[in-house]
């Protein structure tokens, strides 16, 4: 998908459907539902990007760089009181010599650009994020305070080369707000993209704190399962439009996009 301008800051998978396209299968739900029910969703915002992409490779021994449950940095940003148990979850997908977390006072932006992000096949943030509508290259994940700054921004991002199969930022205001012609949403989904990562998954908006680990742990399972990050995403997210209770709106499920560069 290629949403223009302000389409990009929605999520078509939000949309109300009835019925299919013809033909129709007799299993389809002729009942009103979200499109994400009919359809896998990737957007590939640059044209840029897309244009120098490459099919990347699957992971055969996968290994993560974990990243979040900072300190309390700034009253602007209260800590998380759900990142530690979303970094508990997705660690539990891969062996412990295969992971990398850096956590508390560990989480910081020297922290990252430090751990040589480069090898890992996977890259997860769990913390706050900011988007500079502005200054898109100032938009920032808040990390532990070092010195007089706690947050790693998108134009140190680009500075530090990855290959990661997935970068999931899980935070608030990952992808953006301000857009461009031909790269559609500027801000840290782009950034890692820009630095090599295959595919990013980030925030368009605010991010539930509550239902966020389940869907996190969700998505990793799934990966581990063998689904690609489109398909693996889309079903963590249809595990709770079809649950009970309030998990099933689109706040606790939509914020979340896969952005593609390859």
């Amino acid at each position: 998908m290629f949403p223009d301008g302000r389409l990009s800051l929605l999520n078509f998978e939000t949309l109300v459907a009835r019925g299919c396209a013809r033909p129709c299968p007799a299993s389809a739900d002729p009942r009103p539902h979200y499109w994400i029910d009919d359809v896998t969703v990737t957007t590939a915002s640059s044209l840029s990007l897309l244009a120098r992409s490459s099919l990347p490779a699957v992971p055969l021994d996968p290994n993560i760089l974990l990243v979040g449950n900072a300190d309390f940095a700034s009253p602007d940003f209260p800590t998380l009181a759900q990142a530690g148990k979303e970094i508990r979850l997705v660690e539990k997908s891969f062996a412990e010599s295969r992971r990398y977390a850096l956590t508390g006072p560990a989480a910081t932006a020297s922290g990252y650009l430090d751990a040589h992000p480069e090898r890992f096949a996977y890259i997860h943030f769990t913390a706050h994020g900011t988007a500079s509508r502005l200054q898109p290259l100032d938009s920032a994940i808040i990390l532990s305070p070092e010195a007089d700054s706690f947050k790693l921004y998108a134009r140190d991002i680009i500075k530090r080369p990855v290959s990661a199969y997935l970068v999931t930022i899980s935070a608030c205001n990952g992808a953006g707000t301000k857009t461009y012609a031909g790269e559609g949403l500027v801000g840290l989904s782009w950034a890692f993209l820009r630095a090599g990562a295959h595919n990013v998954i980030a925030g368009l908006w605010e991010v539930s704190n509550a239902s966020t680990p389940q869907l996190m742990d969700e998505l990793y399972q799934n990966l581990q399962a063998g689904q690609d990050p489109a398909v693996a995403l889309r079903n963590a997210k249809l595990s709770l439009v079809h649950s009970a209770g309030n998990y099933r709106r689109p706040f606790y499920w939509a914020p979340f996009l896969l952005y593609s560069g390859s």
